[in-house]
């Protein structure tokens, strides 16, 4: 399906995913393209400088120059290029199952499902359908059409369970955060109320004192007057 694919109608493939794709190569592409390239950093970062722009700026900016510029398929193969570079572990695993089909995967056409099956059972319990899905596209893996919409699908529903999973964990924490500055007013509170509270207690006593030596007094000068 992708065999004969650009680069850029690779990147084209996963641009919904563009700021998590960009996310995990954005150091690269701060170090080894915008540094490198002042016309490209000032033409679609204007007014900014690489190491400060934040991940969505860098998606944006990536995606505008893919539609506009004229070098935009060596800006496409400099992406998917920074991030394969980063996924040895995936290439051993589908060079290691390829070549039991062949060592020549130039002249592989389409796996069969069954050679499809052993290589994507252990991709996706390792690195999981997202990651599984970008290195087939990236690499124009001979997967049947139906094979790759049934790992987009798997990729989006992971996405999507994550997304999930880290809005609770969020929502956790968050919750977390407020019961302990909850516990942490109310222990301060507490505290400033059992200080006054002692406060009184003790004036409360020695009000008491000097009431009772008030009324000894008191009771000494009516008997002296009754003698």
């Amino acid at each position: 399906m992708y065999k004969d694919a650009t680069n850029l109608q690779k990147i084209d493939e996963v641009k919904h995913w563009m700021p998590l794709f960009i996310e995990s190569i954005k150091k690269e592409i701060k170090n080894d393209h915008l540094k490198k390239d002042p016309y490209f950093l000032k033409n679609y970062f204007p007014g900014k400088t690489a190491a400060k722009l934040s991940t969505e700026e860098l998606a944006e900016g990536y995606l505008s120059a893919l539609r506009q510029e004229e070098k935009s398929e060596e800006i496409a193969e400099f992406l998917i290029s920074c991030w394969l570079m980063k996924h040895p572990e995936l290439y051993h695993l589908f060079e290691s199952h390829l070549t039991q089909v062949t060592q020549d995967f130039s002249s592989l056409e389409q796996l069969t499902e069954e050679q499809t099956k052993a290589l994507l059972q252990p991709a996706i319990a390792e690195f999981g359908p997202y990651e599984t899905y970008l290195f087939s596209v990236f690499n124009s893996v001979v997967f049947s059409k139906e094979t790759f919409e049934e790992l987009k699908k798997q990729a989006q529903a992971f996405l999507q369970n994550q997304a999930v999973a880290k809005q609770e964990e969020q929502e956790r924490q968050d919750l977390e955060g407020m019961q302990k500055k909850h516990a942490t007013e109310m222990a301060r509170l507490t505290d400033k109320y059992e200080k006054k509270l002692m406060g009184l207690q003790k004036k409360y006593q020695l009000d008491q004192e000097a009431l009772k030596k008030q009324l000894a007094a008191l009771q000494r000068k009516l008997q002296a007057g009754l003698s």
